[in-house]
């Protein structure tokens, strides 16, 4: 659980970096604040949740093996 909270919120800088650095006229014409936001939230919950139940699995699979 633990990775996947650490994993997503590196994401979540790293793409607020990302939108940052776009020329100023991309957020003009091309997205809205709200777009933005939803779109970090989004994009990031999904890999927190992937990143999360993969973990656990292969701990899991782990302990099942070497028992």
């Amino acid at each position: 659980m633990m990775t996947g909270e650490r994993q997503s919120g590196r994401m979540r800088i790293q793409y607020l970096q990302a939108m940052l650095n776009q020329d100023v006229g991309y957020f003009d014409i091309d997205t809205s604040t709200g777009e933005i936001v939803n779109s970090i939230s989004t994009d990031t919950a999904l890999v927190q949740d992937a990143i999360s139940e993969k973990v656990r699995v292969f701990f899991n699979l782990m302990c099942n093996y070497v028992a």
